[in-house]
This record gives structure tokens, sequence and C-alpha cells, in this order.
């Protein structure tokens, strides 16, 4: 029997494939650049080659919104600080330059209005005119010049038929005369002498044609029956005057019925007074302007005797 010949193994021959060394050139060739396409793929191409775009290549703000170890308001500053330019171009835009009135005067620490402080101006002035012109004079009670007036009789020139005729005429009524005038003795009557000091703070003269009673406490309607002011020799009031930048004392006679009254009803009724001034005005250059009605409310320490 022929013996078997042993394969080689070192000559390569066998049933295993060789071991071959990788072909040096096609691995050169692979390393080869290429230039294919556009220019722009080129440019590219030649961008990341040979670790030019680790050199060339910016990314701060990329690592900024996707680095979480780094701060992330880099980019948020700068996105509010470009919105703010935005804004303030468009401002400039939009809003036109003041001119005139509209234009800021310094005043302290901040800018206002030239129109703002001509407006204020105009009020000012138009106050102090007021003030000048329809202002009235201040009123204010005298107290220890006010009085009961004695033995005073109101019948003495006429009879209560011609007195409620006459009173109705020429004086300030309050009461309805028919329920006023309840008796013809003259001693349920008493006539109070209220007095007042008047101030002319202008420089015009104060003319008060009258005086009303523009309120009184219901229980005594028809016990003030009416009011008097300066009386003339003809028994009609008088004007009363006040000259410019003076003061004047003033006296104003309410006539009262004290049929079945008490002394402190009596005052209760002269202290529910409202007294207002009735066509005042002012002499300014000879025209008269009309001045605003100055009420008094009676004291109430105001205290008379009725007997």
């Amino acid at each position: 029997m022929a013996k078997k010949k042993k394969k080689n193994i070192a000559d390569g021959s066998g049933d295993m494939d060789p071991i071959k060394l990788p072909d040096q050139k096609k691995i050169r060739a692979l390393n080869t650049e290429t230039r294919r396409g556009s220019a722009m793929n080129q440019y590219a191409d030649s961008l990341f080659s040979n670790d030019k775009s680790r050199k060339q290549g910016s990314f701060e703000r990329a690592i900024a919104y996707e680095d979480p170890g780094r701060n992330l308001t880099l980019a948020s500053e700068e996105e509010e600080e470009e919105e703010e330019e935005d804004i303030t171009e468009f401002a400039a835009r939009q809003v036109p330059k003041a001119t005139g009135l509209n234009r800021g005067v310094k005043l302290g620490g901040q800018y206002v209005r030239k129109k703002t402080i001509v407006m204020w101006c105009v009020l000012a002035l138009s106050f102090l005119l007021i003030m000048m012109f329809a202002f009235p004079p201040i009123i204010s009670d005298d107290v220890d010049g006010s009085k009961t007036a004695q033995d005073v009789d109101i019948f003495k020139d006429m009879g209560t038929t011609e007195l409620k005729k006459y009173a109705s005429e020429h004086y300030s009524v309050n009461a309805d005369m028919e329920k006023f005038f309840t008796s013809e003795k003259s001693d349920n009557y008493r006539v109070a002498e209220l007095s007042f000091n008047v101030r002319n703070l202008s420089p015009f003269k104060v003319e008060i044609p009258k005086f009303v009673v523009s309120k009184v406490d219901a229980p005594y309607k028809n016990k003030i029956g009416y009011i008097q002011s300066e009386i003339g020799e003809d028994g009609k009031d008088v004007p009363i005057t006040i000259p410019a930048f003076s003061s004047k004392k003033i006296k104003i006679r309410v006539v009262v019925n004290v049929a079945e009254m008490s002394e402190k009803e009596f005052n209760d009724a002269l202290s529910s007074m409202i007294i207002s001034t009735k066509g005042m005005n002012k002499k300014v250059f000879g025209l008269s302007v009309p001045c605003v009605p100055y009420f008094i409310f009676v004291s109430n320490n105001i205290s008379l005797d009725l007997d």
C-alpha cells in the first residue's frame, strides 16, 4: 500500500486560503483628495480636510445653547439687546420730534410740557381774577355786639294789616304773614340785632343790597317773620357798602314772634338760621360785577335775653 504524501503548510498549499497583506497602493488611493461637483463642494471639501475645521470654525454661539456647563443667559441677553435696539429704532422712526408747546421744560428732576405749564398758569390767573372780581367778602359773627333791642314797638307807625303789606313789599320775608302775626300785642314780638364783621379783601368796593333767610328749622319756620339790614329815612333797606381793602361792622335785625316761647327756644330759633346775601356786587371801573352769594351760619354762641 502506497503512503500518502503529507501536505506542506509552509509552501502555501492546502485547503485554507493564504493570508495576504493589504495592497498599499489601494490604501493610498483612498486618501487621495477629489474635486467633484460645484465650487461650493470643493470649498467644503477643503474646509473639512486636514483638520481645518477645528482651526477656522467658530461655534461659540452654538455652545452657548447646547453646553449645559456654560451660562445659557449669554444668548438670551444678546437677543434682548437686539430686541431693544429694534424697538428703539422703531420708536425713533415713529415718534415725531416735540415742537412748540409740546416741548418739555425741566422742573426739578423731571420734564414738564410747556402746554401743561401754560394751562396751570391760566387756571391760577383765572382764580385770582375770580377772587378779585367775583369772590364775596368774608363775614363773621360778632358775638359781643349782638343783642335784643329793648322797648321796640313794631306797631308804632302802622297797624297789623299795614305792617303785613309793607313788610312783604320792602323787607326779606321768611314766614307766612298771616301765620306770623298771630297777635297785635307788641310784647309778643322781639327784634334781635345780630352783629357781623365784614372784610372786603378785594381792590373794589362791595355793595350788599339785601340779606335773606335761606334756611330755618321747621319748628321755627313761622316764628322768624322778616329781616332788615340798614334802614333809611323812608323805612326801606339801604344797601350796605364796604370800601376796598377794609372791614365794617353791620347789623341784621330779625323780627321774631316769641309768643309762648322760652328763652332757649328763642335762641335756638336764631341759631337755626342760615342767612345769605342777595344781589351783592362789586364796583369795577364803574361796572357792577355780580359776586357769589355768601352764606352766614348764625353761631350758637350768640345768646340773647328774651326780656
